[in-house]
C-alpha cells in the first residue's frame, strides 16, 4: 500500500507524553521551515484574497478545497505519527479550517472541555496509551510571541471534574487569571490539543497578522462536521489521504498506518 510510514517505537517522547497527559496539548517545532510557511501564506492569499469589506478577523472553513498543497498538510510525515499514537491508528480528517486575525481582532470565549459532547470531547489514559477524541493540529505560519494572543487554553482542563465551574467572566475574557495561558510559537510550529482542553482565542495584539491552519481528526466511530469529505472532491489525493477521509465506522473504517 502506497504512502505508509513506517511505524517506530513512539512518536511522542518521553517529555511530550508527560506534558500532553499533564497539560492537554504538545508543541511539535519546527514541522515546516520559514520558506514553506511564507509559500503557504502566499497560496492563501491567491486564493481567498482579503476584500475592502473584511474586517481584522477572518475564517475560512475547508482550505483543503484551495488545492494538494492544503490538503497534504493533512498528513505531513512528520506530524501524523503524533496523531496516530494520540488518537489511534484508524483516525480520520474530520474538518479544516484557517483562523487570520490582524491587531485587535476579537476574542473568542473560552470553550471545550472533558465530556462537553459525550462522545467527541475526551481523554483517556489506560495501560501507557493516551487516547483522545476531537483532536487539533494547529499550524501557525506566522510567529506568536508571549502576550500576542490567539490560542489560549487553561492547561489540565481536559481532566477537570468541575467543568460546571468554571468562571463565566475568565471564559468571556471579561477577567484575566493567569492560569489561561497564551503559549509562544515560531512560524512552523504545530500545536496538538484535545478538544477536551478548556481553549478559546484571545485578542490579537501583535502588529503582524496572525495566519493558523486547523485541521481536527476523529476517532473512527464519531464525526464533529455534518458531511465528512468526499474523496472524489480531491482528484490528487493519495492513497493515505483518502483513507483518513473515509466516512466514520467502528468495523470498516481503514487503518491509516500503524501505531
Amino acid at each position: 500500500m502506497e504512502d505508509t510510514i513506517e511505524p517506530t517505537d513512539s512518536a511522542l517522547t518521553d517529555e511530550d507524553k508527560f506534558l500532553f497527559d499533564l497539560r492537554g496539548f504538545i508543541i511539535v517545532r519546527d514541522v515546516l521551515s520559514v520558506a514553506e510557511c511564507d509559500d503557504l501564506v502566499r497560496l492563501a492569499d491567491d486564493v481567498w484574497p482579503r476584500q475592502p469589506e473584511d474586517g481584522p478577523y477572518r475564517r475560512f472553513n475547508g482550505i483543503s478545497s484551495w488545492g494538494q498543497r492544503f490538503v497534504d498538510l493533512m498528513d505531513h510525515d512528520k506530524l501524523l505519527p503524533y496523531l496516530v499514537e494520540l488518537v489511534g491508528s484508524r483516525l480520520r480528517i474530520d474538518h479544516d479550517y484557517c483562523i487570520f486575525m490582524r491587531k485587535g481582532a476579537g476574542s473568542h470565549t473560552l470553550h471545550g472541555g472533558p465530556w462537553r459532547y459525550e462522545s467527541d470531547h475526551w481523554y483517556r489514559y489506560h495501560d501507557g496509551v493516551m487516547r483522545n477524541g476531537l483532536t487539533v493540529a494547529t499550524w501557525n505560519l506566522t510567529d506568536v510571541g508571549p502576550g500576542d494572543g490567539g490560542f489560549v487554553c487553561v492547561p489540565g482542563s481536559h481532566k477537570s471534574n468541575f467543568l460546571q465551574h468554571m468562571p463565566r467572566d475568565v471564559a468571556r475574557f471579561e477577567r484575566r487569571e493567569d492560569w489561561v495561558v497564551q503559549p509562544a510559537m515560531a512560524a512552523g510550529d504545530v500545536l496538538i490539543f484535545t478538544e477536551a482542553l478548556i481553549h478559546g482565542t484571545a485578542v490579537w495584539d501583535a502588529d503582524h497578522e496572525r495566519r493558523t491552519f486547523l485541521y481536527k481528526y476523529s476517532p473512527p466511530h464519531s464525526t464533529w462536521a455534518r458531511r465528512p469529505y468526499d474523496p472524489a472532491d480531491f482528484p490528487e489525493a493519495t492513497d493515505r489521504q483518502r483513507r483518513l477521509m473515509a466516512p466514520p465506522s467502528v468495523e470498516a473504517h481503514p487503518r491509516v498506518m500503524d501505531a
